[in-house]
């Protein structure tokens, strides 16, 4: 039996202690020992003080779809849709323009991540590694099983339906028929982050992060590894120390994909070949996020930082959110928005760094603000999916 073993990433609450399959796994459910222990004095949450002359953010619309603390919720935005889940399986399809409800269904079980979806298939996954696929109209298509629980939003394209599951196997199914097409494993230490962390599509691979601080490009028609290069490597004497697990969104321009590391870096590579380009110490605590020639990212001490694309020099970094537990950033045209555990969402001007805007919202957030319609949509931990449009 394996001795991996799953730990919180102090981010949001994990989901329940797990019941169903585990693969021949072990996984036991904590909370990292920095996100447990008392706050020290110099980690307090920064308080948040008043800006001037604000940017105006228009809340464009906002509904409440079902609750959904102790998991990973993430809406999916296509051109004509929004799709958004609730942890007790509840699934809506929304209008992007006016967030009005086109129809809902409600999955077998409970769910443990968000929806993914191309516009033509929208899957989501259970709590004990059921994976369910629907029309774009809500009719269901499939339902099969993975090898254990899912925190990490199914991605959908390319006639696939692709799962990483908590023991880090990463599952591909037929997206019309549900057929399994293939699984990908790929040793990984013995632990590990409980911690939704992305995957992304790169011509005709799929690019996904693992524990350890390595990044795989998956072949999708055989889900063999074109490449595994390594954001950062392990270091210290316990397993908690040598945590490097890559977390939360991955960032991808042109030929080029960039993801940061827990205790470890950001770094950037050829989407191609997997060639390293460049590579900056940071312990990261959440994902990255590109916006025109630079990298923006957040540190555990919720500093964002922004690099440039190109070498990797630091450009500007903002501290007035320290320890606000943000999520990985989402990039608008000339702003980059986090969301933290209060259910503020925060605008940071991509030029300088500076704050510039604050929306308040109903619910903590942990994943990262997405592009919608000229604005950036959110979903918090409450249900809340709100659409912010910024103006000025």
């Amino acid at each position: 039996m394996s001795r991996q073993q799953t730990i919180g990433s102090g981010a949001a609450p994990p989901p329940e202690p797990l019941r169903g399959r585990t693969a021949g796994r072990v996984v036991l459910l904590a909370c990292l020992v920095a996100a447990c222990s008392s706050t020290s004095k110099s980690e307090e949450p920064a308080a948040l003080t008043e800006i001037k002359s604000p940017l105006s953010i228009h809340v464009a619309w906002r509904v409440h779809v079902g609750d959904g603390r102790r998991i990973f919720l993430q809406p999916a935005v296509t051109q004509n849709a929004v799709y958004a889940a609730a942890a007790d399986g509840h699934l809506y399809r929304l209008e992007p323009d006016t967030g009005r409800e086109v129809w809902r269904v409600r999955a077998p079980a409970s769910l443990g991540a968000g929806v993914g979806s191309d516009g033509f298939v929208v899957a989501v996954a259970g709590q004990r590694g059921e994976v369910f696929g629907y029309g774009a109209d809500g009719k269901p298509l499939w339902q099969k099983q993975v090898p254990s629980d899912v925190v990490t939003p199914p991605l959908v394209g390319h006639g696939l339906v692709i799962v990483r599951s908590t023991d880090q196997a990463i599952t591909a199914f037929d997206a019309e028929t549900g057929q399994q097409k293939w699984i990908f494993r790929r040793a990984t230490p013995p632990l590990a982050l409980r911690a939704s962390t992305e995957m992304v599509f790169s011509g005709d691979n799929v690019i996904a992060g693992f524990p350890g601080g390595h990044l795989v490009a998956v072949a999708l028609d055989n889900g063999a590894s074109r490449w595994d290069s390594a954001v950062s490597e392990p270091k210290g004497a316990t397993e908690v120390e040598r945590l490097a697990d890559v977390i939360g969104s991955i960032g991808l321009a042109d030929n080029q994909v960039c993801a940061a590391s827990y205790q470890g870096r950001v770094a950037c590579f050829d989407a191609a070949s997997g060639d390293q380009q460049w590579a900056r110490e940071m312990s990261a605590e959440a994902g990255v996020a590109i916006a025109g020639p630079e990298l923006l990212s957040v540190d555990a001490a919720s500093t964002i930082q922004a690099f440039s694309l190109a070498g990797g020099a630091p450009r500007w970094s903002c501290k007035t959110l320290a320890y606000r537990g943000l999520s990985s950033p989402g990039a608008g045209e000339r702003w980059v928005a986090v969301g933290d555990r209060e259910g503020y969402v925060h605008f940071v001007d991509t030029s300088n760094g500076k704050l510039v805007g604050r929306v308040s919202l109903d619910g903590q957030i942990v994943a990262a603000p997405q592009q919608s319609g000229g604005g950036l949509l959110v979903q918090t931990q409450s249900g809340e999916v709100a659409l912010l449009m910024p103006k000025g």
